[in-house]
């Protein structure tokens, strides 16, 4: 397991830096160009993969969202969750099958990740340390904290700025609001999708697009549940049966 936090927002620092690698030009092109190019492959993309998995869309019907109103489903989401929350996605696409948990609150964080049934996981509990740990090589290595490492854990709102643009996918009722991403936190520029249930406004789809992404370099997770966060992933992990790295 990675020494640091394995967040969710390192995958699209690591998408960025590929990007980069490949020569792509819309790295170079204008702002608007690029961010026409994301915006594309974004609504061309996540419709796709709410259909290709369409139990996680409860209600295909109509929905009273305006994209050109002031309400924005990520603000109610935030008011309700922002510093308090447990999150189960699946990775799709390039990561298809990958299961992430994120736990958020006051200040620490729990973040673990499941690859065809191996996990490992880290805790931020707040004493100063980062607990790593591998259940599948039953090892851990403990890390000093800074104190912001939990920042970096927080997928849903750690480093989400301005809203851009949002559009409704009728065929699957989900609606997709677009923000522009902190690339202090992030690792690098682009935007995060969040697709909301457009009968209830739950979370649904969560997408991160580096800046010129296309399909495949845009990086994909379905929403399996999401509450109140767990205080007992937050505490100091029994490492008894543990070997230290």
């Amino acid at each position: 397991m990675n020494k640091k936090m394995v967040t969710i927002i390192a995958a699209l620092a690591m998408c960025t830096a590929m990007a980069g690698c490949t020569g792509n030009d819309t790295a170079s092109s204008s702002k608007a160009e690029t961010t026409t190019t994301t915006t594309a492959a974004a609504e061309s993309a996540a419709p796709a993969e709410s259909t290709a998995d369409e139990s996680a869309v409860t209600n295909v019907g109509t929905t009273d969202y305006d994209v050109d109103d002031d309400f924005r489903a990520f603000e109610q989401m935030k008011d309700k969750y922002e510093g308090n929350y447990l999150a189960n996605l699946t990775g799709q696409m390039s990561n298809n099958g990958t299961k992430y948990t994120i736990c958020i609150k006051d200040g620490k964080a729990y973040q673990a990740l499941t690859v065809q049934g191996m996990k490992s996981y880290t805790v931020c509990p707040g004493d100063g340390k980062l607990y790593n740990v591998s259940e599948g090589t039953t090892t851990y290595s403990i890390e000093d904290d800074d104190g912001n490492q939990w920042k970096s854990a927080d997928i849903l709102f750690g480093a989400t700025l301005d809203f851009d643009h949002a559009y409704i996918d009728t065929t699957t009722n989900v609606v997709h609001e677009y923000y522009n991403l902190d690339s202090s936190v992030s690792g690098g520029e682009g935007q995060i999708v969040y697709g909301f249930d457009g009968a209830t406004y739950d979370l649904k789809q969560v997408v991160l697009l580096p800046d010129g992404a296309d399909e495949s370099s845009a990086v994909y997770f379905t929403v399996d549940s999401m509450g109140e966060a767990d205080d007992s992933l937050l505490a100091v992990p029994d490492l008894s049966a543990y070997t230290k790295e």
